[in-house]
């Protein structure tokens, strides 16, 4: 009697349309030229209003790509191999701290820093993945819970000890004598880092393994029925995961110069989980569009709130008295209304939108 096993469907190859090579050329073209058109405010010498540009600014962008390596590897683990984790920013804090001990006291280079960051991580989720060898469900997610406060504590005892209350500073980002000392640099180190980050994420879901953990996402039983070792596949999971999201802890530490303890709270972990909700969980592209949605929306809504100053009545109320309340209601409202109407996200009304768009071709 024969040991049934996973059989992974392999596609043909298919032929890139003329149309789609095209089509990435002016994607490539349009990320090629928006630090130009933010920097100067201007397109071809036309200058653009701070409207006209969304109240969007490059910095803003930085932060959205690096929001975006987190989404990812947050995705990753709960979309694709169902692993739900609710102290993801543990894991920020664990390569902000690494960059702090190998950077600013070692001095390290960078590249050396956001590899130790990347190590450290991923033992750091080894260790937060093997709860998930005996508990399950609720009781799982308050380990991730726990991981979260031990890990922001050490930070927290650490930054006292060697950098008391003014938080933890970071020396320039190097790349041998190349220095990110401007926004646009680090926009054109951020961005590739982002679309090889996606590209090897998208081809490790494509391989056996993968479509095991996506098996195993889908049914636990079934998966281990066919030999497949779900314990090993959870603790790789949560290791790749946790090496993305370090790293990306340790960039956000060297953006912004200087990090406290109190920047790794709760909420900053619960923005993850409502960035993936809102992009469509199991969906590397929608880990892309919730985090431009969560980063850049603020600010859109901030440059209504610049043109409404002599508004009155709910106008004033929501925009200029209440901004903030109003950001917060406008993302909870949408969680919700995603969460009823359309649990895959907005990538999942994209992807229903264009089925109809060909069945309608077909037509």
């Amino acid at each position: 009697m024969t040991t049934p096993t996973l059989s992974v469907a392999t596609k043909p190859a298919r032929a890139i349309k003329p149309m789609h090579l095209l089509g990435l050329a002016v994607v490539i073209a349009l990320l090629c030229y928006l630090p130009v058109l933010l920097t100067e405010r201007a397109i071809f010498g036309v200058r653009l209003s701070n409207m006209q540009l969304l109240n969007l600014g490059l910095t803003q962008i930085n932060l959205m790509l690096i929001t975006m390596l987190g989404a990812m590897s947050l995705n990753y683990l709960t979309g694709s191999a169902g692993l739900i984790s609710i102290g993801h920013a543990a894991f920020y804090c664990v390569g902000a701290m690494t960059a702090a001990i190998t950077g600013t006291q070692w001095g390290w280079p960078f590249p050396l820093v956001l590899l130790s960051a990347a190590v450290v991580g991923s033992v750091a989720g080894l260790l937060a993945g093997l709860p998930s060898l005996r508990v399950r469900g609720l009781y799982f997610v308050l380990s991730t819970f726990a991981v979260h406060y031990v890990v922001v504590f050490a930070f927290l005892e650490y930054q006292f000890k060697f950098f008391d209350v003014v938080g933890v500073p970071y020396k320039p980002a190097m790349l041998g004598p190349f220095e990110l000392s401007n926004s646009t640099r680090w926009y054109f180190f951020l961005l590739p880092l982002v679309a090889l980050v996606y590209w090897g994420l998208r081809n490790t879901l494509r391989t056996r393994e993968g479509r095991a953990m996506m098996a195993m996402r889908d049914h636990e039983l079934a998966t281990t029925s066919v030999g497949v070792d779900v314990r090993i596949l959870r603790l790789k999971a949560f290791a790749f995961s946790s090496a993305i999201a370090a790293v990306a802890g340790a960039l956000y530490a060297y953006l912004m110069t200087n990090v406290t303890s109190e920047i790794f709270n709760i909420n900053f972990a619960i923005q993850f989980i409502a960035i993936i909700i809102i992009g469509g969980m199991g969906s590397l592209p929608g880990a892309l569009v919730g985090s431009a949605i969560w980063l850049l929306l603020p600010s859109v809504i901030t440059g209504f709130a610049a043109q409404a100053t002599g508004s009155t009545g709910i106008v004033r109320a929501l925009l200029i008295d209440h901004r903030a309340q109003f950001v917060q209601a406008l993302f909870g409202t949408l969680v919700i209304v995603l969460l009823i109407f359309a649990p895959s996200g907005i990538a999942g009304l994209g992807r229903q939108l264009k089925a109809r768009f060909m069945s309608g071709r077909g037509d």
